[in-house]
């Protein structure tokens, strides 16, 4: 589990290399064009959109799969670990089931649309399928931290990032 966890997260820092590199490339190439010639690439903005889309959702996994999603954790961490492992348990499981009931509707949009990108002419629908893709990808990523936590002795908010907070002080003030 430990290899496919570290190829899956590979793949999505590879994906995300490229868009963010693809980007820079599209924009500078653009900006001198524009300097030197006075005209432009008329895909780069079209291009640098799709990018984004692919960025944000696949990021999103990235995310979850690192333990770098935004954690509000000031209740939780003053509470006897116990109460705080099932407190991560249902956050996990309810963030997993809310990714993949969001992914279900990203996707009966996506087969809605018929359109192309202007442009470049990319079927729209294809495009649009990123998000429910990197939904899915994070939902997995929490519902394996959630069976880590569930079946040992640590609080994991990934699959391989124990939770870090300190245990409450059990004593007095």
């Amino acid at each position: 589990m430990h290899r496919l966890h570290r190829a899956i997260r590979r793949c999505e820092s590879f994906l995300l290399t490229a868009a963010i590199l693809v980007m820079a490339a599209t924009t500078i190439t653009n900006v001198v064009l524009r300097g030197v010639t006075g005209g432009s690439l008329a895909a780069t903005e079209e291009l640098n959109q799709l990018l984004i889309v692919l960025v944000c959702f696949v990021g999103l996994s990235h995310a979850a799969g690192e333990g770098r999603h935004i954690r509000m954790t000031a209740v939780s961490d003053a509470l006897p670990r116990r109460v705080r492992r099932a407190v991560l348990l249902l956050v996990l499981v309810g963030s997993a089931a809310v990714l993949v009931t969001l992914a279900a509707a990203a996707v009966s949009y996506a087969w809605s649309v018929d359109r192309r990108s202007p442009v470049m002419g990319v079927p729209l629908r294809w495009v649009f399928l990123i998000a429910p893709l990197g939904m899915v990808g994070g939902a997995v990523h929490y519902l394996a931290a959630a069976w880590r936590t569930w079946k040992g002795p640590g609080l994991f908010v990934a699959w391989d990032v124990e939770d870090g907070a300190p245990p409450p002080d059990e004593g007095g003030l």
